[in-house]
């Protein structure tokens, strides 16, 4: 499952290789996003934002949208091609059952509940009084980040609602899904010789590079999903479309809740709990990921079977 078409190579360097593809990519096309900048916008704008250290949102929202495409899905197709010959393959894209698709969207309305009693567990976390510092920096972080998120999310237009689809969910989705699941994943899996040890790895991984502390283990949980998800289907689109749903479903509920002249704070509210609702949803969570597994098991077996010659129809 995890085997490379580049044996030669130690996990330990290809795990080099995709850090410095990551790092190096990213830096080009935030370069790239500056100068497609300063040709629509002029360099005034740049140089304004330099010096106030606090870029226009236009330009915020092409840097990211040009950076996040280049470090993850432009890295993660020029390492496969350094790994395999076969890309393609190597990268997961594979034929989906069309029963894994519906499957997969369920499981994501599902275990909504269940992300936002967790997201606020989290946020309510309180680390002991030695390591206060700690915690003033990683609430000025998230501070941060909440607050740009709330920045990006101010839409006034269906056209910046298509923006922002592109830049928080579409490039997302599948850029991180094949960073993280279709290389990180399968290159650590290669190395320690255990996929489950691989996915929460990789989904600890992606949910530090956020850096985001007090919405970690939501964001830890679901890329352990999408882990699963990729391991037991073999494709990576039904984790792409997981991480899709996730961001396009927040996306559209804080434009629809402007829509009706909410300010864009209470996207951000906890809802009240409602333990039956809670309940119900996490049986329904975990049945559908226990009936979803076991179908990509008979699935697997079948394909044995018949490549094997031994059974038919």
């Amino acid at each position: 499952m995890f085997k490379s078409g580049s044996e030669e190579r130690h996990p330990l360097g290809s795990l080099l290789i995709l850090f410095l593809l990551f790092l190096g990519c990213a830096i080009v096309f935030s370069i790239l996003a500056l100068v497609i900048s300063i040709a629509v916008y002029g360099v005034d704008s740049i140089t304004q934002g330099s010096i106030n250290g606090a870029f226009s949102l236009e330009i915020l929202r092409i840097i990211q949208i040009f950076s996040s495409f280049g470090m993850f899905v432009v890295a993660s197709i020029i390492f496969a091609k350094t790994e395999s010959n076969n890309w393609l393959g190597f990268l997961s894209f594979k034929k989906v059952n069309p029963l894994l698709l519906v499957l997969t969207i369920a499981i994501m309305f599902s275990m909504s509940p269940l992300m936002e009693f967790i997201n606020e567990t989290n946020k309510n976390m309180v680390l002991p009084e030695a390591l206060k510092e700690i915690e003033a920096w990683m609430r000025l972080k998230e501070a941060e980040m909440t607050q740009m998120t709330k920045q990006f999310l101010v839409m006034d237009s269906f056209n910046l609602l298509l923006v922002n689809m592109l830049m928080l969910a579409i490039i997302p989705a599948i850029g991180e899904e094949l960073i993280f699941r279709a290389c990180l994943q399968k290159v650590l899996g290669r190395w320690t010789g255990n996929y489950h040890l691989a996915i929460w790895l990789s989904a600890i991984i992606f949910s530090s590079i956020h850096f985001q502390f007090y919405g970690f283990f939501p964001r830890m949980f679901l890329g352990a999903l999408f882990g699963y998800l990729l391991v037991w289907s073999g494709s990576i689109w039904l984790p792409i479309l997981a991480h899709f749903l996730n961001n396009a479903m927040a996306t559209v509920s804080a434009y629809v809740l402007q829509l009706e002249g909410k300010s864009i704070d209470q996207a951000f509210e906890p809802d009240p709990v409602n333990v039956p609702v809670l309940i119900a949803s996490t049986v329904a969570f975990v049945g559908l990921i226990w009936y979803f597994h076991n179908y990509t098991v008979k699935i697997n077996e079948n394909k044995i079977e018949l490549s094997d010659g031994s059974r038919l129809g």
